[in-house]
Order: C-alpha cells, then structure tokens, then sequence
C-alpha cells in the first residue's frame, strides 16, 4: 500500500510539473508573438551631416559653367513620421560668406562686387509646397530684400532628398551686382581663345542640393 502511495505521489507531483512547464512555454511564445506584432514606428529628421549645396554659375559667350558651393547652410525642419512632411517644413539660411569656388580671390570679388553690391549677406528660403505627382516643389528665396517662389524638380526615395533649379538673379534685382562683378573680372570674363571680344556673365545660375534624412525607428 505504501509502495502504491509513493508511486501516486510521484506521478501526481510529476503531472503538475508537467503541467506547470508546459503553461509557461505557452506565456512565452504568446508574448513572443504579440511583441512581434507590435507596430514598427519610424522617425524622420533633417540631418545636416549629409547635405550638400552646390550651384553653377555662368561666363564667357559660350556659357561656361564655373561650380561652387556654400560651406555653411543652416536649416531647419520639424521631426515626422512622414519623410514629405519633413521636407515640407524646412526652412534655411545661407551666409554669403561662406561661398567657396575653390578660388579665394574669385570668392572675394563675388562677395564683394556681386553680393556687396545689392546689399545681401544671406539668402534665406522655405520650402512653400510639394507636388508628388510631378515631382516639382514651390521654393521661396529671399536675397537682396526681394522674394520669390521657384519652382524645382526633386526626389524623395528612401530618405534621400534632392533638388534641381535653375534661376535668374535679375528676378532679384540682381542686375547691379552683375555688372559690377563682370567689371572687375572682365578679361576673365572674355574668351579671347575662342573669339570672344567682349566679357560676358550671365545671370542664370544652376543650384542643386542633396540631403539624406535621420531615420529613427522604435
């Protein structure tokens, strides 16, 4: 009878071990599962580690390009989970001194003679709207005390935003400053090798600029 007991006892201990073993498997591959099925929530940021601005500016009769670019652009933009959003709330701000065209006497005379001339230390600008069907975007850009909206071609993809404009400095006012840059410059304004008689700057300048947004996700 004893022998009976002991075996019972045994078993019966064994069954809710059993038991108990098996519920707590069960807990964890139910938590497990819904901690799987939580929503991935992603944040994004403008990042200023990862922009770049560059603009082309143009001489001779010819056109040709001369590139540069400004060292110091600030901006400034709110956080999202949407990447457009984003993009659609910076704003920025260019110190002129900061142009750099790999050339510091070039550098000089542009700020002095072009941005000197018609007054204008910084640009400033925002980005007004975007247009995700035609991949065109509404920017305002302030210099020389006058505002105007552009409009520019972009991509968004993956977080990586781009921009490629064309403007006219004279929708600024920015005639003055032409003529008193191409002054100044005005034998390396002239392409006396391909027959040119005359110096020529042109107020049409290139203007593109890349930035990849921060992405933070929990």
């Amino acid at each position: 009878m004893k022998k009976n007991m002991k075996f019972l006892s045994v078993a019966l201990v064994g069954l809710i071990m059993a038991s108990c073993s098996g519920e707590t498997k069960t807990s964890e591959a139910e938590t497990n599962e819904v901690e799987s099925k939580k929503p991935v929530t992603c944040m994004y940021s403008y990042s200023s580690e990862n922009t770049e601005l560059n603009f082309t500016a143009y001489k001779f009769l010819g056109k040709t390009g001369v590139g540069g670019t400004f060292t110091n652009v600030i901006v400034k933009g709110e956080e999202s989970q949407n990447a457009q959003e984003v993009i659609e709330s910076l704003s920025f701000k260019i110190p002129i001194s900061s142009i750099s065209t790999k050339d510091e006497g070039r550098d000089a005379k542009i700020e002095e003679h072009f941005f000197g001339t018609i007054n204008t230390s910084e640009i400033t600008g925002e980005v007004v709207g975007l247009d995700s069907l035609t991949n065109t975007m509404q920017l305002k850009i302030t210099m020389n005390e006058v505002s105007n909206d552009i409009t520019a071609k972009y991509t968004l993809k993956d977080g990586v935003f781009t921009i490629d404009a064309e403007i006219d400095v004279n929708d600024w006012n920015g005639n003055p400053g032409i003529v008193a840059l191409n002054e100044v410059c005005k034998e390396l304004h002239t392409d006396v090798a391909n027959g040119d008689t005359e110096s020529k700057l042109w107020p049409d300048v290139s203007i593109s600029f890349s930035t990849e947004l921060k992405e933070k996700c929990d």
